[in-house]
This record gives structure tokens, C-alpha cells and sequence, in this order.
């Protein structure tokens, strides 16, 4: 890891937080971080990347959720939900709740005035 990339993402994590965002620099990505890979915050990913990033997560996540549902039985209203959902269901729950999430991320960082990855 290049100790410019060190410096933009010390300088990104602390705009980020003088502006009041927490949480743009996840555990996951900041374990990515440490093994040496050149990731970026959440507010500083390309969209394209951050709705890709946000998919694939929170597609896992339900898949898992409604995996342990299927192992389940019972009659509660979320557990049930959670099963007629699918894996199809689940996959595209995951798609339009990494797209929503993505806009909300992209509007915080808009809304506070944080610069362009490239222009740290």
C-alpha cells in the first residue's frame, strides 16, 4: 500500500469526520484496508462501485437471513416473511436496498461538500 494512498485516506476519514459522517469506513473494508488493499470510504466510492459493494453485501445478508429462516419453524409474522420471500426475493431485495442505500450515502456525502476521491 503507497503512502499516498495512506495520506488520501487519512485526510478522507477526517473530512468525513468533521463533517459529522460516521460509519464511512465500515470493519469490512477497513480489514481490506489492512491486509493491503487500496480501498476506498463508502462517501468516496464511484457510484458504480458503491451500488456494486452495497449489492453484493446486503444480498449476502438476506440471503443468509432468510437461509436461517428456512431452518426455522415458526409461526412469527418476520419469519414467515423472511421464507415466502425466496432466493430469488431475497436477491432482489438485496438489489433495491443496496441501490436506496447507495443514494442515501451518495446524498451525505454531497450534502456535506466532501470532495472527489481524486481531488485529495
Amino acid at each position: 500500500m503507497s503512502s499516498e494512498y495512506r495520506q488520501k485516506l487519512q485526510r478522507a476519514l477526517g473530512l468525513a469526520n468533521e463533517a459529522g459522517i460516521s460509519g464511512s469506513f465500515p470493519p469490512f473494508l477497513r480489514s481490506l484496508s489492512t491486509l493491503g488493499l487500496p480501498v476506498r470510504p463508502l462517501h468516496y466510492m464511484s457510484v458504480p462501485g458503491l451500488v456494486l459493494f452495497l449489492t453484493l453485501g446486503l444480498s449476502a445478508i438476506i440471503l443468509c437471513a432468510h437461509g436461517l429462516a428456512m431452518s426455522v419453524d415458526s409461526a412469527a409474522r418476520p419469519i414467515r416473511m423472511l421464507q415466502n420471500l425466496g432466493v430469488s426475493g431475497s436477491i432482489a431485495f438485496g438489489v433495491v436496498a443496496g441501490m436506496l442505500t447507495a443514494i442515501v450515502i451518495r446524498f451525505q456525502a454531497l450534502s456535506a461538500g466532501l470532495p472527489a476521491w481524486r481531488e485529495l
